[in-house]
C-alpha cells in the first residue's frame, strides 16, 4: 500500500528489531531496558504517549515496542528570552549596540519590536518567542539510538564490515506511526513496514499496515510476539502434555525466549538411566538440554524417565521429532552414569588428598587447608551449641570432597548434593551426608536454609572462613567487584544464624575463624573490624529487604545485642512500639537528652542524690524510674523487649513535666551534674533495648 502523507495526529507507535537469535537468558533485560529507555526518551522530549497502555514485545529473532496513542509532534512553546541589560544595550546617542543587535537577530526581531524587563537588578531587554514543536518523525531516531546505546548487552558484536555493534546482527528494522512509516535508519538499514515470520512455516517477508495490526499479522506467520502469552501457552502445553510435569520457572523463562511458536512434545529414555541420582538427572534435562523432567507418580521426590521438550514448529511427523530429542538426551545420561560408577569406585575421602592439589586463593592456600580450617571451625562450633561435633568434624572435612568427582566436573551445579550421594554409599553416616548436601544453601535469594543442625554448622563454618580469608588476603569486595560472592557469603551466614535461631554472635564465629586461619595468615584487628562492619551492613539490608526502615534498624543495632536471635526481637518489638502514641515522645526525649549530655561533656556517671532534688518533677521521674526499672530488669533477661518497651512508656508524663518545670543546666554544678545523672539513667533504660535517639 501507499504510505499516508505525513499526519502529526497521535497515534500508536511500532519499532521492530529483527536480529540473529538473541541470548535467551538476557532477552527479557534487554527488551524491558529498551521499553524504558524509548519511553524516557519520548518524555523527555516532550512528544506525549499513554505509558500505561504500552508495551513491549519480545521473540528469539525480534525487540519491538508498541508505543500508545504518541503525538506527531511537540507542543509548540512560548519562551521568554532575556538579553543584555537596557544600559549595555545602547549607546550614550540613544544606538542600539552590538550586543543588542544580536540579541535580536538570536530571536527573529528588530530591536525596536523587543520588550523590557524590570528586575530588582536593572532593567533587561526581553522577548517572548513561539517555538515551534519538533516532529516525531524528527525526533525518533535519535531517541531509539539513545535507548539503543543504553541497553544492558552482555556482549556487543559487529557484523559484516560496520563500525556499529549489538547484541546480535540486525537484519531489518521496522518503524510504524498509525499506518506510517517514518524514515529513519538504524544500523545501517532503512526502517520500513515489512517484518519477518517464522522461519519454516511463514518466512516472509510479510508487510505491517498498521502498528495496531502487528501482533495479528505475526501470528498468522506463525509468531507469538508476546512474550506473556508465548509463557502461558508453553505452562498449559506442558500440563496438557503431562500433569506430573516439573516446570522450573528460569527454564520456562529461557525457553519462553528461545521459541517462537512452541509445541510441547512428550519424550522418554530408557528406564535403566534411573539409577543415575536424581539431580544429575534432572541436570542433564533441565540445565544442559532445556528439557523439563517428568515426576514419578509413584515417588513425587524423583523423576520418571519421561521429559517434554519444546519444538519451535508444527511438524508434520511428531515421531521423527521426539527421536531426535531423545536421541539428543540418550548420550548426556550415558555421560552421567559413567561418571557415576567411575567415582563409586573410590571413597569419597579417598579425594582428600587431591583437595591439597587445588589451589582456593594464592595467599590462603588450597581447597585441603579449607577443609581442614572448616572442620575445625564446626567442631568449636557445635561443642559451643551442644552439637554432635565428631558429625559436624567429619561433614565439614569432607564438604568439598564431590569437587574432585567426574560427575560435579560435568556438572559443576550439583556440588553439595553429589557429595551426599557419595558419602552415603562410602558408608558415611546418614547426618554427615546430608550436611554435605545443604551445607550450600542458601545458594540465592529465597532459598531455605541447611534443614539439619549439622548442616547449619558446617554452612556457618564454611562462609566465616571464605569471609575472613579473603579479606585479609585484601581481597574485600570494591564497588560492584565481588569476585568472591562476599555479600551472599555474609548473607547466608546471616540468615542461618538467625533462622536457626543459633545462640551466638555473628562477631564470635569471625573471630573463631580469624583463629583458625591465623597458622596460614595473619589477621589484624583493622582486617576483622572492618569484616565485622561489612557484615553489619549486609544486616542492613537484609532488613531493608523485609521492609523495616534503616532508621528503625540502626536504632537496634546500638543496643547490646548479643545474638542475631537477640536483635531480630528487638527490631520487631521497636517496630510494634512505635506505633504506640508515647513512642515518638519518647524517642523525641531521648534524642534531646542525648544532645544535652553530649554538649555537657558529661561523663555518663548515673550516680543520683536525692537530696539535691528542687522539684517534685525531679523526685517523681527518679522515682518512676526506680520503680519501673525494677519491672523491667526481669523482662530484658527474658528477652520479652515488646512488653519492657510498654513498660517504659509509663515514663512519657513524667518525663514531659520535668522538662517542663526543671532547668537541667542549672547554676549550682551539683544539682546540675544530679539532673544530668537522672538522665543519663533514664536513658540508659531505653538504651538496653534500643538506642530511640535515632528515631527522635
Amino acid at each position: 500500500m501507499t504510505d499516508a502523507p505525513n499526519n502529526l495526529a497521535p497515534a500508536d507507535l511500532l519499532v521492530e528489531l529483527g536480529c540473529e537469535e538473541l541470548p535467551p537468558k538476557a532477552l527479557n533485560a534487554i527488551r524491558d531496558a529498551f521499553f524504558d529507555a524509548v519511553c524516557d526518551g519520548l518524555e523527555k522530549n516532550r512528544l506525549d504517549f499513554a505509558r500505561a497502555d504500552s508495551r513491549a514485545f519480545s521473540s528469539p529473532r525480534r525487540l519491538a515496542l508498541r508505543l500508545a496513542n504518541v503525538a506527531g509532534a511537540q507542543e509548540d512553546q512560548l519562551l521568554e528570552r532575556r538579553g543584555p541589560a537596557v544600559a549595555a544595550a545602547f549607546d550614550d546617542a540613544g544606538q542600539p549596540t552590538g550586543a543588542a543587535l544580536g540579541f535580536a537577530r538570536s530571536v527573529g526581531k528588530e530591536v525596536g519590536e523587543l520588550e523590557t524587563l524590570k528586575t530588582d537588578k536593572g532593567e533587561w531587554l526581553y522577548c517572548r518567542v513561539q517555538q515551534q514543536g519538533q516532529s516525531l518523525d524528527e525526533l525518533l531516531c535519535g531517541i531509539l539510538e539513545q535507548a539503543l546505546r543504553q541497553l544492558p548487552v552482555p556482549k556487543p558484536m559487529r557484523w559484516a564490515d560496520h563500525s556499529f555493534s549489538f547484541v546480535r546482527p540486525v537484519h531489518w528494522v521496522l518503524v510504524l506511526h498509525g499506518e506510517r512509516v517514518i524514515e529513519a535508519e538504524l544500523f545501517g538499514l532503512k526502517a520500513g513496514r515489512l517484518t519477518r515470520g517464522h522461519r519454516i512455516h511463514a518466512p516472509g517477508p510479510h508487510e505491517v499496515a498498521s502498528a495496531s495490526a502487528y501482533e495479528r499479522v505475526l501470528e498468522d506467520a506463525c509468531v507469538l510476539a508476546d512474550p506473556d502469552r508465548r509463557r502461558e501457552r508453553i505452562r498449559e502445553g506442558l500440563l496438557e502434555a503431562d500433569a506430573d510435569v516439573m516446570i522450573d520457572l528460569a527454564l520456562l523463562d529461557e525457553v519462553t525466549n528461545l521459541v517462537e511458536w512452541p509445541v510441547p512434545v512428550p519424550c522418554s529414555f530408557e528406564p535403566e538411566f534411573l539409577e543415575v541420582p536424581h539431580a544429575a538427572l534432572i541436570a542433564s534435562m533441565q540445565d544442559h538440554q532445556k528439557f523439563f523432567p517428568v515426576r514419578d507418580a509413584a515417588n513425587p521426590e524423583r523423576v520418571c524417565n519421561r521429559f517434554i521438550a519444546v519444538s519451535n514448529l508444527v511438524s508434520r511427523d511428531v515421531s521423527q521429532v521426539r527421536e531426535g530429542y531423545e536421541r539428543v538426551i540418550r548420550p548426556r545420561l550415558a555421560d552421567a552414569r559413567f561418571f557415576l560408577e567411575q567415582d563409586r569406585k573410590a571413597a569419597l575421602e579417598d579425594s582428600l588428598g587431591a583437595l591439597d592439589r587445588v589451589v582456593f586463593q594464592e595467599k590462603i592456600g588450597t581447597i585441603g587447608d579449607k577443609s581442614r580450617r572448616i572442620a575445625s571451625i564446626s567442631r568449636k562450633l557445635a561443642d559451643f551449641l551442644l552439637l554432635d561435633s565428631e558429625a559436624c568434624h567429619r561433614a565439614a572435612l569432607l564438604s568439598k570432597c564431590d569437587l574432585m568427582s567426574h560427575m560435579v566436573g560435568e556438572f559443576p551445579e550439583l556440588q553439595g548434593e553429589m557429595g551426599q550421594h557419595y558419602a552415603l554409599s562410602s558408608g558415611e553416616s546418614a547426618a554427615v551426608a546430608e550436611a554435605i548436601g545443604e551445607h550450600y544453601a542458601p545458594r540465592f535469594a529465597g532459598d531455605v536454609i541447611p534443614g539439619t543442625p549439622v548442616g547449619q554448622v558446617v554452612g556457618i563454618a564454611d562462609r566465616a572462613d571464605t569471609l575472613v580469608s579473603i579479606f585479609a588476603a585484601g581481597l574485600k569486595p570494591t564497588g560492584n567487584k565481588d569476585p568472591f560472592a562476599l555479600r551472599r557469603a555474609a548473607l547466608g551466614l546471616l540468615r542461618i544464624l538467625l533462622e536457626a535461631d543459633l545462640d551466638i554472635s555473628p562477631h564470635d564465629v569471625l573471630a573463631l575463624a580469624a583463629d583458625e586461619l591465623k597458622g596460614q595468615l595473619t589477621v589484624e584487628d583493622a582486617v576483622l573490624d572492618d569484616l565485622n562492619a561489612f557484615v553489619v551492613e549486609r544486616l542492613r539490608h537484609h532488613y531493608a529487604g523485609k521492609g523495616y526502615a534503616t532508621e528503625l534498624v540502626n536504632a537496634a543495632l546500638a543496643s547490646p545485642w548479643t545474638t542475631l536471635p537477640d536483635l531480630d526481637r528487638r527490631i520487631r518489638s521497636i517496630d510494634v512500639f512505635m506505633d504506640d502514641e508515647a513512642a515518638r515522645s519518647l524517642a523525641a526525649s531521648n534524642k534531646r537528652i542525648g544532645n544535652i549530655l553530649r554538649k555537657a561533656r558529661f561523663d555518663g556517671s548515673t550516680e543520683i542524690d536525692a537530696k539535691l532534688f528542687d522539684f517534685d518533677e525531679e523526685k517523681s521521674l527518679f522515682e518512676e524510674l526506680e520503680r519501673i526499672g525494677s519491672a523491667v530488669d526481669p523482662l530484658l533477661a527474658s528477652g520479652d523487649y515488646g512488653a519492657a518497651l510498654h513498660r517504659l512508656a509509663e515514663l512519657k508524663g513524667p518525663v514531659d513535666r520535668f522538662f517542663d518545670e526543671v532547668m537541667v543546666m542549672d547554676e549550682n554544678p551539683e544539682r546540675r551534674r544530679n539532673r544530668l545523672g537522672l538522665l543519663a539513667r533514664l536513658k540508659s533504660q531505653f538504651d538496653r533495648i534500643a538506642d530511640l535517639s535515632v528515631l527522635g
